[in-house]
Formats: structure tokens, C-alpha cells, sequence
């Protein structure tokens, strides 16, 4: 991976809410490339979710459940496969991402509290995720 390729992922991955991130995340995830992520796809990247999940002792919800969460979420309008300009649509595609993507985020959105983003102080994800690692530095250079 690149320098540029892995700052590209870097911005896609801590703030996939912007549109460059969405089509990022949605090309990784169209293993056929056919322009639509189907059920096949949205199961086959479950199923490792699951694994980890599994090897650390959470108990998983089936992948039925959270197909059918996933798609009350985006709202497709074909509820057959889900497209990019259905991602785009929807305001928590972050969340659908982090769900298929990274176990960390998604049960950090199980169990965060539904009126946090209300009181959180930054603007963007990418804005949180700056401003901890920031935190971290200069905790580093303090020690």
C-alpha cells in the first residue's frame, strides 16, 4: 500500500460519512463489481463480524436480524441488493459500514447512547478521531 493509498483509507476509514469514503467502502464491499451489493456480499462479510465475535465471547445477532436492520436502516429502493446512490441517500451509512467493516465501531454504535452525537463537540468524525490522536501525542511527548 502507498503512502497516498493509505491516507485515502485512513480519511475513508475514520469518517465514513463523506462521500468519497462512501464510494470507497461501497467498492470494497462489490466483490463482483457489478455496481450493487448483494445479499451474497452483505452475508459474506457478516460472517467474518461474526467470527470475531464469536472468538471473543459476544453473542452474535443472526445474520436474518441484522440484514433486516440493515436495510430498515438505508432504505433501498430495490430491497434486492443496495446500490451506492442508496448509500449516499442515507445519513448512518457509517453505521452500516462500521457493521460489515469494524467490530470496534459497530458495538461502539450498539451501545452508545442515542443522544451523545447531541452533545459531542466535533464537527466530524474525522474532527474526533484528529483531536484523540492528537491527545495521545502529546500525552507521549509528556511521559
Amino acid at each position: 500500500m502507498s503512502y497516498t493509498d493509505f491516507v485515502w483509507f485512513i480519511l475513508s476509514e475514520e469518517d465514513k460519512r463523506t462521500p468519497t469514503a462512501i464510494e470507497y467502502w461501497f467498492r470494497c464491499m462489490d466483490v463482483d463489481g457489478d455496481g450493487v451489493l448483494s445479499m451474497y456480499e452483505l452475508e459474506y462479510f457478516y460472517e467474518e463480524q461474526q467470527q470475531r465475535m464469536e472468538g471473543i465471547g459476544i453473542e452474535c445477532l443472526p445474520f436474518e436480524d441484522c440484514l433486516c436492520q440493515m436495510l430498515d436502516m438505508i432504505k433501498p429502493a430495490n430491497r434486492d441488493c443496495i446500490t451506492l446512490g442508496d448509500l449516499k441517500r442515507c445519513k448512518m451509512t457509517h453505521v452500516f459500514f462500521d457493521t460489515f467493516f469494524n467490530l470496534e465501531k459497530y458495538l461502539d454504535h450498539e451501545q452508545r447512547d442515542p443522544f451523545a452525537s447531541q452533545r459531542d463537540e466535533y464537527t466530524s468524525d474525522w474532527d474526533r478521531f484528529a483531536a484523540q490522536e492528537y491527545e495521545l501525542l502529546i500525552s507521549e511527548e509528556n511521559d
